[in-house]
């Protein structure tokens, strides 16, 4: 596909003007160096940049040679407050830019907390919702009901994202998000993706950012935006852990346990963690579909039953102050269990064939492996240059093995005839990835490249057999092999200038080259055995912010991106739901692109308002089709385009100093269009949801939560219409014997009003209207112990290479 030739022209015609702007402009900067009482780098400090009248501008953390910098500074007077827990807070002379722009600070030698000295101590809560320039950011650790809750659960609660009835996620009306987790393209997707959330614990989570427009350095994929969840790591110099345990109870219980241990020298940072879940629910299904001359009468009912274990480490080695190496490796290992029991009532319309019971049970066991490793280089030799690289290696393993038996009874329940089937359907997914980048300022000027090589190959293999007296008998007419090979090669290049002190641009263009091979292995020659694929994208992306500090911010920008199918969804092997239901894959299923164009305006950084207008082509839609008078199939098909108009506002306020709340509303307008094989989508649909979050302060140190979340109807795969729901989740947590145990108490869906979601729908002859039904309200305690030298802040582990082809990899 083409790039835009006016927004190409518009990229260079700003990145000339901006060479011009600079030209005649300086940034101004304070960097300095903290070290402690022994003449070595203090690192990790608390180092805070505030005006002369003591209002809070920015903040970091000092880096392992106890370095800061603070750029981009306005001219005026200034003054750095650096905090230890160990050492005598340090507050600078006042610092005066508007007579030299560049300072570099005499070196701050900290001082011993002397017994019995009083220090003055500033304190400050962190806001459960920051908006920042480019993205807005939650804060876990400030919510009280977050507490006790998985990671899927979390991301539930997220403002401006929703979890849809498959589990997918959809980030303020769009789908195809992806999941970054430590700055890092999330390793898995599809109900692998939910496994790794589910197993996370909302207690090691420090923040998630929000990232509706990503610029041209973030990888293409991921159509929706960009979810970055960062966990907490302690940064402390010696060891020190933490153990977390879990326990909730809806209709089935859920529990984890969890520990993690951190050892950070000099030279030497290790970490590890271990965490095992056993995780429990219910799929319930009621659904009446009205064919040409067939009534169907559904109900469905599922236990399923996971549990797994986590096991994540890593190990950094700083080899000078300017060069770091490092290696992290992940296992997630997954047994999972899932008992399904439907009874369908197949009722003739015209009366012509008396009515039938089908008894369908599967009983699906799922064992999923999945390993990676990521080895990495980081060089910074100045506060205003990076260069990294990194390579990843991983393997991803799952052996699905289903059972089916087939009942079929008449009115008198007597068994009219029976059909068992058995399946194992296994795959190996095998990943190598590598990518360097390289980022650099020169006074008001930024750059940015970087190039990334993949090479994914899958191998999925279905072995279909029908049980006839007890003997298992290989059906070669629906057994086959799948493979799909994928190399994709991108670049990026991205520019930046500070315009005026006040305005900034920033441009960016990626390109992007996916070659494909998808083969098909089976006895019955198709008409999609082969099919093979190269294309080559441009996704380019600009934005121009305006900021005086104070009242007004306004940002607007423009971005494709696009989505690619996950691999499971392209093997076009069958899997049987029941004899009159199943599901197909679809080899010629293409990526879809979506233009994004978002409007934001920000006043006193509390109310924030913003317009987001995208059009999807090639939406990906799983429809329902009938393959004869009865049966209906349901596979993914492309369809034509989905055009998404949303507003949305959020404001935050601390009423009282014993209450504060914060308020996030979205509204979306869709437009669905698609012609598949006379199967024709059309409808439009008005969604609105609203978000609020209640945070008190109790007597005794006891914070409590309430939240309020309602939605109104919304379209759930593309074509199914799904009525209202609302919830109320509570949250309480106190810290005991000198902050080292916090015990939370957590109750989700309080008046259990969001456990059952209605649905319909009316297209290609079929009509069809239903509930599903979830374990949704539940009661939870959760309790942490923290051991060692404690002293948190957000993990700093960079991005690997391979993690955005192990977010397709899909069950």
């Amino acid at each position: 596909m083409k790039p835009n030739k006016n927004i190409l022209i518009f990229i260079i015609f700003t990145i000339l003007c901006g060479f011009k702007v600079a030209a005649q402009q300086q940034t101004s900067q304070i960097n300095g160096v903290v070290l402690d009482p022994e003449m070595k780098p203090s690192q990790f400090s608390t180092v805070v940049l505030t005006n002369k009248d003591t209002v809070f501008i920015k903040g970091m953390l000092s880096d392992n040679a106890g370095s800061f910098n603070f750029d981009n500074l306005d001219p005026g007077k200034y003054f750095i407050m650096v905090r230890n827990l160990e050492f005598n807070t340090h507050i600078s002379d006042i610092i005066d830019l508007t007579v030299n722009p560049n300072i570099t600070l005499e070196t701050i030698l900290l001082k011993t907390k002397v017994n019995g000295l009083a220090e003055i101590v500033v304190k400050g809560e962190k806001a459960l919702i920051e908006i920042k320039p480019d993205k807005m950011v939650y804060n876990v650790s400030a919510s009280a009901n977050a507490s006790g809750n998985n990671g899927i659960e979390l991301l539930s609660k997220t403002p401006g994202v929703i979890v849809d009835l498959d589990k997918n996620i959809v980030l303020q009306g769009k789908s195809g998000v992806r999941i970054y987790i430590n700055g890092r393209p999330s390793r898995l997707s599809g109900s692998d993706l939910t496994n790794l959330l589910e197993g996370m614990r909302s207690d090691d989570i420090e923040s998630i950012d929000i990232i509706t427009n990503p610029s041209a350095k973030y990888e293409a994929e991921g159509s929706g935006g960009v979810i970055d969840i960062k966990l907490k790591r302690n940064t402390a110099g010696g060891y020190n852990g933490n153990v977390i345990a879990n326990y909730s109870k809806g209709t089935y219980a859920r529990s984890s346990l969890g520990t993690t241990l951190n050892i950070n020298g000099e030279k030497i940072n290790f970490y590890s963690n271990i965490n095992y879940s056993d995780f429990n629910y219910q799929v319930d299904i009621v659904k009446t579909t009205e064919m040409e001359k067939y009534l169907i009468d559904l109900k469905s009912y599922s236990q399923n039953f996971r549990k797994g274990i986590n096991l994540t480490g890593g190990l950094d080695y700083k080899i000078n102050s300017e060069s770091t190496v490092g290696i992290d490796v992940k296992a997630l290992i997954n047994s999972r269990d899932a008992e399904l029991e439907s009874n369908t009532y197949i009722h003739d319309i015209n009366n012509v064939n008396p009515t039938e019971r089908l008894n369908s049970q599967v009983v699906d066991i799922s064992p999923t492996d999945n390993y990676n490793m990521n080895m990495y280089y980081n060089f910074k030799p100045n506060g205003s240059a990076n260069f990294s690289a990194d390579l990843s290696l991983g393997r991803y393993t799952n052996d699905n093995n289903t059972r089916q038996p087939n009942v079929y009874y008449d009115t008198n329940n007597n068994m009219l005839r029976s059909i068992n089937n058995e399946y194992d359907a296994n795959k190996v997914i095998e990943i190598m990835s590598a990518k360097i980048d390289y980022e650099k300022r020169v006074n008001k000027l930024s750059f940015g490249a970087g190039a990334k090589y993949s090479y994914i190959s899958t191998d999925n293999s279905l072995k279909f057999y029908d049980i006839n007296n007890g003997q298992s008998d290989l059906n070669i007419n629906r057994s086959n092999d799948f493979t799909y090979l994928e190399k994709i090669a991108s670049s990026y290049l991205t520019f930046g200038v500070q315009l005026t002190d006040e305005i900034n641009l920033n441009t960016g263009i990626r390109i992007e080259n996916t070659s494909s091979l998808g083969e098909l292995e089976s006895s019955i020659p198709t008409n999609n055995d082969v099919v093979p694929r190269n294309y080559t994208d441009w996704f380019p992306n600009v934005s121009l912010s305006y900021d005086d500090q104070k009242t007004h911010a306004v940002s607007i920008s423009i971005g494709r991106r696009i989505t690619r199918p996950n691999y499971q969804d392209l093997n076009p092997f069958e899997s049987k739901l029941s004899e009159i239901s199943w599901w197909r894959g679809n080899p010629f299923l293409k990526p879809n692109y979506i233009t994004n164009y978002q409007l934001s305006y920000t006043f006193k950084r509390k109310l924030v308002i913003s317009n987001n207008y995208s059009v999807t082509r090639d939406f990906f839609a799983n429809l329902f089709e009938k393959v004869d008078d009865l049966a209906t199939v349901m596979n993914p098909r492309n369809m034509d385009r989905v055009i998404n108009n949303g507003l949305s506002a959020s404001y935050s306020l601390r009423a009282f100093i014993w209450w504060s709340f914060t308020s996030f509303a979205i509204y979306n307008y869709f437009k669905y269009d698609g012609d598949l094989d006379e199967t024709v989508i059309d409808l439009e649909a008005h969604t609105a949801n609203f978000r609020l979050q209640n945070n008190f302060s109790l007597p005794k140190d006891i914070r409590f939560e309430a939240s309020y979340f309602y939605s109104s109807p919304w379209i759930w795969r593309g074509s199914l219409n799904v009525q209202a729901y609302h919830q109320i989740d509570l949250g309480l947590k106190r810290e005991f014997f000198k902050n080292r145990l916090l015990v939370q108490l957590t109750a989700n869906d309080l008046l259990n009003t969001s456990s059952d979601y209605a649905y319909n729908s009316n297209y290609g002859g079929m009509k069809v209207d239903g509930v599903i039904s979830f374990d949704s309200r539940r009661y939870g305690i959760s309790a942490t112990y923290k051991f060692g030298n404690q002293k948190l802040k957000s993990n700093r582990r960079k991005k690997s290479a391979m993690d955005d082809e192990l977010d397709r990899i899909s069950d």
